[in-house]
């Protein structure tokens, strides 16, 4: 394997990036390239408020949407490793409402035109891999005002109310993205697991031990004072959006522990989860995960060509996994796993190249998985190992 040029990937990073800052379309990155443990690459362009002209830094606290997830599922799999849940049991052993579903047959636009009986119940591993119908597609998106969690609402009193909504697929039959629901879903399930509130749980058993310090739903006055402002890029400008300091995901309730999203987080702070898993679920000396454990989570676990799933790419057990076909734009290494945020976060961890890639942006209609950035970061690194132009 050819010896990465870590000059050459910054000096591409720090390019494409001043282009968009030039041209308004972000405000602000963080970024970083970790090889064989070590930092490689550092890039720090642009602004943390551009209102107010103030510098972005590594100690900027960004939304990280559904970068939640990959926490989620570590989470979830922490307490499958040590027998408190399991993968294919019916979550209705722990949460009984979701014993009998519904399934809804709807028009694209959301309207529903009738229901049927969920032919099978609804698994931690269907919630892992998008799999379950719950909170997935057209239907849900219309009964999103009547299920979404309200201020002050507890986790299981939210998770409750989705068992009472209607699928949008039989479960284990198809693959579409649930935003929330079905990570929030697996966060009530570790708390049940557990015996303990998720937040209390995923600070106890994953941030603590993982000097994740500025990790949170709930940023502290001292932490929202290093938040990145949250603005939308219109016609070559940057607008600011006015909304609350302390809410993760601005389409829930502030503080909700959502798995699916909410969390705040820095890069340093990412980084750290990133290389636990990079080295198969330890960081600094500390197991979090086994390696049997972390082997798991990176393994496709939908068939090929399974309904709904693009065929360039498969989930493992809470993330995207790059199976050994290459889309044409694809540059990662197959086996790579990771995920991304809709407001512009992103990362990835190639255990083959001992690689490990964290992108922190935060903006309204950042993009997740499929954003521009997204691909131009991944091919910038690729391309200090001789692998992209």
């Amino acid at each position: 394997m050819k010896q990465f040029d870590a000059v050459l990937t910054k000096q591409r990073m720090e390019q494409h990036i001043q282009k968009r800052l030039d041209e308004k379309i972000l405000a602000g990155v963080v970024a970083g390239v970790w090889v064989n443990g070590k930092q490689a690459v550092d890039v720090c362009l642009g602004s943390r408020d551009p209102e107010k002209g103030i510098a972005i830094s590594r100690e900027t606290l960004f939304r990280m949407a559904s970068m939640t997830k990959p926490v989620t599922g570590a989470a979830t799999m922490l307490q499958v490793q040590r027998g408190k849940l399991e993968l294919d049991t019916p979550i209705s052993k722990w949460i009984p409402a979701f014993e009998k579903m519904e399934v809804a047959y709807s028009t694209p636009e959301g309207k529903i035109l009738a229901t049927r009986p969920a032919n099978k119940q609804i698994t931690p591993r269907m919630l892992l891999t998008h799999s379950s119908g719950l909170g997935t597609g057209a239907s849900s998106v219309s009964q999103w005002n009547e299920f979404k969690p309200k201020d002050g609402q507890s986790l299981q009193s939210a998770v409750n109310g989705y068992a009472r909504s209607l699928l949008d697929f039989q479960p284990g039959e198809s693959q579409l993205y649930s935003a929330c629901w079905g990570m929030d879903t697996l966060a009530a399930l570790v708390e049940l697991s557990a015996d303990m509130p998720y937040k209390d749980f995923i600070r106890k058993e994953i941030f603590e031990p993982l000097d994740m310090v500025d990790t949170t739903y709930d940023p502290t006055p001292a932490q929202q004072a290093r938040e990145m402002a949250f603005v939308d890029a219109r016609d070559g400008k940057l607008v600011p959006i006015q909304v609350s300091a302390v809410n993760g995901f601005h389409v829930t309730a502030a503080g909700f522990p959502g798995g699916g999203a909410g969390l705040f987080s820095t890069l340093e702070d990412y980084s750290h989860f990133a290389l636990m898993y990079l080295n198969n679920g330890t960081y600094n000396g500390y197991e979090l995960l086994k390696k049997e454990t972390v082997d798991q989570m990176a393994t496709p676990q939908l068939p090929e060509h399974f309904p709904g799933m693009w065929r360039y790419t498969n989930w493992g057990l809470s993330m995207r996994v790059c199976p050994e076909q290459k889309a044409p734009d694809q540059p990662l290494t197959p086996g790579t796993f990771g995920w991304s945020g809709a407001y512009g976060t992103h990362f990835w961890v190639d255990r083959a190249k001992n690689t490990v890639g964290v992108y922190m942006s935060n903006l309204t209609d950042g993009g997740g998985a499929g954003a521009p950035t997204a691909f131009e970061f991944e091919r910038d690194v690729m391309a200090g190992y001789g692998e992209c132009e």
